[in-house]
């Protein structure tokens, strides 16, 4: 399945009508408020987290650890908008929320490395998510692939995150680290796979995009465990 090609939902529908978005995954989108079941209420697992996480001890603030809560609730609520409407402005609402997640990981970068201020971090924050969405609207009108904003992010966290390895060694253990590389690893394999011959349209109950989602939350979790231990060493410093 290409998911470069992006049917259009039949007239009449709740969303038809609507600007769609340049991706299509492997379920087939139903004529309903939320078309497509699975890859939507799969996004209950980020819900998940985000309590979960709020309900941990540690410090509060953006951007400690237990940040990551709101964080996994705002991506659990774009995520949804995007799978249950198949729309442009839903999938806009989709790199939202992953813009949040990516910019918190960038400003608590800088953070822990000493190079900004909490404020500045904030602030860098706020600009990252804004000069992403920006681009993201850019690259759209111009043709181009959306994805690649996320690439480039995501090169920069690894960077960022190298740096802090082997300089500041700033966490009490790497195990957390490399269990969310793990699990996003798997589940970007399984990304891929929603789009190979692997994929069952029809199949509402289980979608390998779905399960691409309770990776990814796994994920939070493993990426708050490591961020609890470097807010742990730090206070004990």
């Amino acid at each position: 399945m290409d998911p470069r090609v992006v049917p259009p939902l039949p007239d009449g529908c709740p969303w038809s009508g609507w600007a769609l978005p340049d991706i299509k995954h492997c379920e087939a989108n139903l004529c309903a408020a939320v078309t497509a079941p699975a890859n939507s209420w799969s996004n209950l697992a980020y819900a998940a987290v985000g309590v979960w996480i709020l309900t941990r001890p540690g410090p509060r603030g953006a951007l400690t650890a237990r940040g990551l809560g709101p964080v996994s609730l705002a991506i659990a609520a774009t995520s949804f908008a995007f799978h249950a409407s198949y729309t442009w402005a839903g999938q806009f609402l989709d790199y939202a929320g992953m813009f949040l997640l990516t910019g918190w990981c960038l400003a608590r970068a800088l953070l822990r490395l000493g190079l900004s201020t909490e404020r500045g971090a904030a602030a860098a924050w706020a600009g990252c998510v804004v000069a992403s969405l920006a681009a993201l609207v850019a690259l759209r009108a111009l043709g181009w692939g959306v994805q690649w904003v996320m690439i480039v992010q995501a090169a920069a966290i690894t960077a960022f995150e190298l740096r802090l390895m082997t300089t500041r060694r700033d966490a009490p253990s790497y195990r957390p680290l490399f269990a969310m590389l793990a699990l996003l690893v798997s589940g970007y394999a399984l990304w891929h796979l929603d789009h190979s011959s692997l994929c069952r349209p029809d199949d509402h109950f289980f979608q390998l995009h779905a399960a691409w989602h309770l990776l990814t939350a796994a994920a939070l979790v493993a990426a708050w465990r490591f961020h609890a231990g470097v807010d742990a060493a730090r206070a004990r410093a």
